[in-house]
């Protein structure tokens, strides 16, 4: 089964959310407890380098996402 590698788009957030909610289940994830609304989560990653991974029927099946890091 292959993947393919896109530019993640606003309409993929209900997938991308769903996946994060996942992760956060486990409590391994990240450090929130619930995932965001997708204005809370646009805000906090940048604009570049946001991907989804699409299965063969074009369901997003994984993500990520860069954030930025406060210089210190």
């Amino acid at each position: 089964m292959g993947y393919t590698i896109a530019t993640m788009q606003e309409d993929d957030w209900p997938n991308v959310r769903r996946i994060y909610a996942e992760g956060l289940r486990t409590g391994l994830a990240a450090f929130a407890t619930r995932a965001p609304q997708w204005e809370s989560w646009d805000r906090g990653h940048l604009q570049t380098g946001r991907l989804v991974a699409c299965n063969a029927e074009g369901q997003v099946a994984g993500w990520s996402a860069l954030s930025p890091v406060p210089d210190t």
